[in-house]
């Protein structure tokens, strides 16, 4: 048993991925929402955001093993447990099946915020709670137990704390350029090991075809292909503390930036492109001394027939492809729109809240100062104000001053509010457009898969085909030699 989660936001983003229809999505749990999966997070959003916090929903993810079969009642029993481990079991929360891809899984969102208290929910710690809620469905449901890094881990066994050889951002992108992560950590490893300072290990990589850049991390290194990688994680021989010390004569101020390194390997890959462009056609124009001609080659056999066959299943399964790229490249589009519609929508329904409550303060002020100037209160400012003309403009001058400061910081906080809603709606769309990048990589990917089983489909049933033909040959000619051999006996030797 499998548990992923963080907090996180994008309320309407959220319910939208989950029911996808893809996935095979089904509602079996919801607090509150009245079946309406995305009318329910908006809601706990809007009551996290009274607390000031950010990331007020909590996403986790359930994932057995494909052998154990879920009912409902241990769905529901799973995120029970899930919520009473990480100290959430009274708050809203909604539960999502998912049956696509062959594994299913089940997606729990918890509503952050405690209700009655409106504190926000702390989610520090979570992976040891994700452990012991999985030992404890293990336990409960008979699974077998998967070793964990925390609470599942057996001290005597694993003294060491383990660590993975790559994360999930290594194995995309391990994915999308057909190379083996750990092929190319003992690749740099072997490279670091060959030189005895951090300049030479700089030189080393760049002859290898790598650029160091400064990022977020101090060193970063951006291979041919324009991805970039942390370089401490993929030197396998020294710890941190040591890597920093052996790449202390490199300066980071000195190197060029993530971005400026993939503009030079783009330029790079393009000089190369044209070097050899140019040197092919150079080899061609260039006038040469006439030379000993060799021996005419010998006539190449002519070309195996077309397999016309084979060509017109290319050809419809290309078309097929290319329509369900279309039809994924149309439903990116309308997706696209949809969600800045909808973050369109929820950003003025924010600001609306935010203006409302400004109005509001600036309100009570104006009424409290108001109160201060009649009644009992402005009886007694008047006599004031007749005996001491001075203070009582003082006074009139400072709630003038209230009124500007409450109105400035107003402002202030509404822009820097503003401004933050910008940079979580940019992020939610750049979040959606990485996703149907990535969707489209694995398409693109799962068409090569298709049209090499097609293709190699197609050629076991030639043979198949080839082997039946042979087969019903040798039968007819069997058959013949048997009716040659039925024919009039041949003449009797001797005296009639």
């Amino acid at each position: 048993m499998i548990i992923k989660g963080k907090a996180r936001s994008g309320p309407a983003q959220l319910a939208a991925y989950l029911m996808r229809s893809d996935e095979r999505a089904a509602l079996l749990h919801l607090d509150y929402g009245d079946g309406d999966l995305r009318k329910a997070f908006i809601e706990w959003d809007s009551i996290g955001e009274l607390t000031r916090g950010e990331k007020t929903l909590y996403h986790a993810q359930i994932a057995p093993e494909a052998k154990y079969g879920m009912t409902p009642e241990q769905w529901r029993r799973a995120a029970e447990i899930l919520a009473e481990e990480l100290g959430m079991k009274d708050h809203p929360l909604a539960i999502v099946v998912h049956g696509g891809g062959g594994q299913p899984h089940a997606h729990v969102v918890i509503c952050r915020t405690d209700t009655e208290t409106l504190t926000m929910w702390d989610d520090s710690y979570n992976y040891v709670k994700h452990e012991r809620a999985s030992h404890r469905m293990e336990q409960e449901f008979g699974h077998e137990i998967v070793p964990g890094k925390h609470a599942k881990r057996d001290r005597k066994k694993q003294p060491e704390f383990p660590r993975q050889a790559f994360d999930q951002a290594e194995a995309q992108q391990a994915k999308r350029q057909g190379v083996d992560p750990e092929e190319r950590k003992q690749q740099i490893t072997a490279l670091r090991q060959s030189c005895d300072s951090g300049e030479a290990f700089k030189n080393a990589l760049e002859e290898a075809g790598y650029i160091l850049a400064r990022g977020r991390r101090p060193f970063v290194l951006v291979d041919q292909d324009g991805e970039d990688l942390s370089l401490s994680r993929q030197v396998l021989d020294l710890d941190s503390k040591k890597f920093k010390k052996f790449m202390a004569d490199v300066d980071p101020a000195t190197l060029p930036t993530v971005d400026e390194a993939k503009a030079l390997q783009e330029q790079r890959a393009l000089a190369r492109k044209e070097t050899r462009t140019e040197g092919g056609k150079q080899a061609s124009e260039t006038p040469q001394f006439p030379e000993p001609q060799p021996p005419a080659p010998e006539p190449k056999p002519a070309p195996a027939p077309q397999d016309e066959e084979l060509e017109q299943l290319k050809k419809k399964l290309a078309a097929r492809q290319a329509t369900d790229v279309q039809k994924w490249a149309d439903f990116h589009a309308h997706e696209l729109v949809q969600l800045e519609f909808e973050l369109g929508q929820e950003h003025a329904l924010k600001l609306a809240g935010r203006d409302a409550t400004d109005k509001d303060q600036m309100d009570a002020l104006k009424d409290r100062l108001k109160e201060e100037r009649s009644g009992w209160k402005g009886f007694v400012a008047a006599i004031e104000a007749r005996w001491n003309p001075k203070l009582a403009a003082d006074k009139r001058a400072a709630q003038r001053k209230e009124i500007r400061d409450l109105k400035r910081r107003q402002e202030r906080e509404r822009k820097d509010y503003e401004t933050l809603l910008k940079q979580t709606r940019q992020q939610e769309i750049d979040n959606l457009q990485e996703r149907q990048r990535q969707k489209m990589v694995d398409l693109a990917f799962d068409h090569e898969k298709e049209n090499e089983r097609y293709i190699r489909e197609h050629h076991e049933a030639g043979r198949i085909r080839a082997d039946i033909a042979e087969q019903e040959r040798l039968e007819e000619e069997l058959k013949h030699n048997d009716s040659l051999r039925d024919g009039p006996p041949p003449p009797k030797l001797g005296k009639p």
